[in-house]
């Protein structure tokens, strides 16, 4: 009678991309003999440094582990008395996503041969993903700068934050303390709201698969997408007030017209073949489907779409990317510039008079402080006409006097503390939209 292998045990879950060392458990009947073989998604070969015998471990040492175009093979190995083999396997460090195949083979001359549930031949026991870590990009921009109107000026530098790929399950907590610094080389700006962790975007594309009009649009993909996102492109119609229309719905698959009535609708989902493992091609859902949008628009079949997501919800949803915003502000710098008017001797009373600069300060929105101004958090500047400015309640102003106005300004600092919980399977760029937290005039 035939020896039997009958069970292969081993982790199968992703990995990082560092050195990563995995065990596997081989069981069968005592005496049973087998091989295996490791091949990379370049049809390399992993060396089995456990090949090498050390006679002299003083001036011997086993070779690291590797994969090269050369044929290798684990030289066979014998289950032991107990019905157990156990081995270990080193991944070596990869700078690039790589995917790794395990096969078993039974040493027939040894009278050896897989249990029935394994197959004949040989068995692949294991595919295991090696993937490299993802980084998270978290960046700043304003529409009225990408609209031409570079009023801004250089953006400050962007932050990143790496860790490990979700699909790793590796848990990880990581913050990273932002601070972008932003300026004006024209006008000023003042605050609209405190920005919040749903004020981050990202972007994604997708095509479209069919022409027509309407709210309803057949896309070729439509993974990552949520309800609620945004839809940009060429036909697409904007919300009332110019905003972008969203997402109302989402159907995986396409309208059967024929199979339909008006009370229950069908959608069919097509099997495509998956070969990312050309080895073990498998049938998996076509990734296409139906989505509803609120503003009817026009389309045409193979158009690239812009969809874009807001904060942490839909993050997670588009690649499962995780984090949160905590001591999230901005403020403003306050304008110090000085009095340049003979007429402000100190004596006179007055609410209009002329500045040195009026660079940053806004009409209707700015306060103002200084010596002689009694309730500075509510003096404000009303009129603003080269460089003389009014204010709504009369002091005595003197020359050379310095004033600071509050509540617009040309710089200030966004500050926060981002935490990733959770790195998404791709990397992302998150992008803080300063339109909805600041206002330029």
């Amino acid at each position: 009678m035939k020896l039997k292998i009958k069970e292969i045990i081993i982790d199968n879950f992703p990995i990082r991309s560092s050195s990563t060392s995995k065990q596997y458990t081989v069981k069968g009947d005592p005496g049973a003999v087998f091989s295996m073989t490791i091949t990379n998604e370049d049809n390399h070969y992993y060396n089995f440094p456990e090949n090498t015998i050390i006679e002299n471990p003083d001036t011997q040492s086993r070779p690291a582990p590797a994969f090269t175009a050369t044929t290798n093979r684990l030289n066979p190995v014998m289950i032991g008395a107990d019905g157990i083999y156990a081995g270990s396997v080193t991944f070596p460090a990869v700078t690039d996503d790589d995917l790794y195949i395990l096969t078993i083979y039974p040493e027939m001359h040894y009278d050896t041969e897989l249990a029935d549930n394994l197959g004949k031949g040989s068995f692949i026991f294991a595919e295991i993903e090696q993937l490299i870590d993802t980084t998270i990009t978290f960046a700043h921009s304003s529409a009225t700068e990408d609209a031409g109107d570079e009023r801004y000026g250089t953006y400050a530098s962007s932050f990143t934050s790496s860790g490990p790929d979700t699909r790793t399950s590796v848990s990880t907590n990581k913050t990273v303390s932002l601070s972008y610094a932003l300026s004006l080389s024209s006008d000023s700006f003042e605050i609209i709201k405190q920005p919040d962790q749903n004020d981050f975007y990202f972007n994604t594309t997708k095509d479209t698969l069919s022409t027509g009009s309407g709210t309803t649009l057949e896309l070729k993909d439509i993974t990552g997408l949520s309800v609620g996102m945004e839809v940009i492109g060429t036909g697409i119609s904007a919300a009332d007030g110019g905003s972008p229309t969203t997402i109302t719905s989402i159907t995986p698959g396409y309208y059967n017209a024929n199979k339909s009535t008006d009370a229950f609708p069908v959608y069919d989902i097509a099997k495509i073949v998956d070969n990312t493992d050309p080895n073990n091609p498998v049938l998996v859902d076509h990734p296409g489907g139906t989505v509803v949008i609120a503003n009817s628009s026009t389309f045409v079949a193979d158009r690239t779409l812009t969809f874009r997501g807001y904060g942490p919800v839909a993050a997670k949803k588009f690649n499962n990317t995780n984090f949160s915003v905590s001591n999230f502000k901005v403020e403003l710098d306050e304008v110090s510039t000085t009095i340049n008017d003979t007429d402000a001797n100190g004596t006179a009373s007055l609410t209009t008079f002329d500045l040195t600069s009026v660079n940053g300060i806004k009409d209707d929105v700015s306060t103002v402080t200084g010596v002689g101004i009694s309730d500075a958090s509510t003096t404000t500047v009303t009129n603003i006409s080269s460089n003389t400015i009014t204010i709504d309640t009369a002091f005595k102003p003197e020359n050379g006097q310095t004033l600071k106005f509050l509540k617009a300004s040309r710089t200030g600092t966004i500050t926060g503390d981002l935490t990733v919980t959770s790195f998404g399977s791709n990397n992302i760029t998150l992008t803080l939209e300063l339109d909805k937290i600041l206002k330029i005039e």
